[in-house]
């Protein structure tokens, strides 16, 4: 997995033409601004994927490698590499996020490959907010199943940065869900494999 994930990185920073631009923030609450740019082999790359779903669920499925990829592609200037996964594990870092960055960030995301037509299930949706025990306010990006008439979440904010979304249905997400903590040994041996990235 590393390895696919450093080759997918090498091919995001080779030299290239550029054929679009996003603007994302980041360093808590959307304090710092930036854009970032996309080559048309990064676009097109995008696009392949997202061709590849022939149901909703592989659409979700390529959304989140989109996501991700799009995050890494950001990362080359920016500094948001250096996030960890929620809001205590950052410290001083310049690039970090918190939910109100990530879910901001995420409907950026979704709202680019929606305008693109590559979505053929879903739509990009406002992004949603949750209180369940008052003081633990939460946000998320949303994509809507159009078929299903249903909401997922897609939350980056869980998890260190380069990881993909968590991607739940949105009732789910606003009982206070949470992904579930990977042992640290498991964790390690998942990272030591080599997997594929598309």
């Amino acid at each position: 997995m590393i390895k696919a994930l450093l080759a997918l990185l090498l091919f995001f920073a080779l030299p290239q033409a550029f054929a679009d631009a996003l603007n994302i923030c980041y360093h808590y609450r959307c304090s710092r601004h930036a854009s970032f740019e996309l080559s048309a082999e990064e676009h097109d790359w995008l696009a392949a994927r997202l061709s590849q779903a022939d149901t909703a669920q592989n659409e979700r499925e390529a959304v989140a490698d989109a996501v991700q990829a799009l995050y890494f592609i950001a990362a080359r200037d920016m500094p948001i590499w250096q996030d960890k996964g929620g809001n205590f594990h950052d410290g001083p870092a310049e690039g970090r996020m918190d939910c109100v960055d990530h879910s901001s960030n995420v409907t950026t995301f979704l709202r680019y490959l929606d305008s693109q037509g590559w979505l053929k299930f879903h739509r990009a949706a406002p992004p949603e907010w949750r209180a369940p025990w008052i003081l633990d306010l939460h946000y998320t990006g949303v994509l809507h199943d159009n078929a299903a008439n249903q909401d997922w979440a897609v939350d980056t904010w869980f998890k260190d940065f380069g990881e993909p979304p968590v991607v739940v249905p949105l009732s789910v997400w606003m009982t206070g869900y949470e992904p579930p903590a990977v042992p640290e040994p498991v964790k390690q041996a998942s990272n030591s494999k080599e997997g594929s990235t598309p």
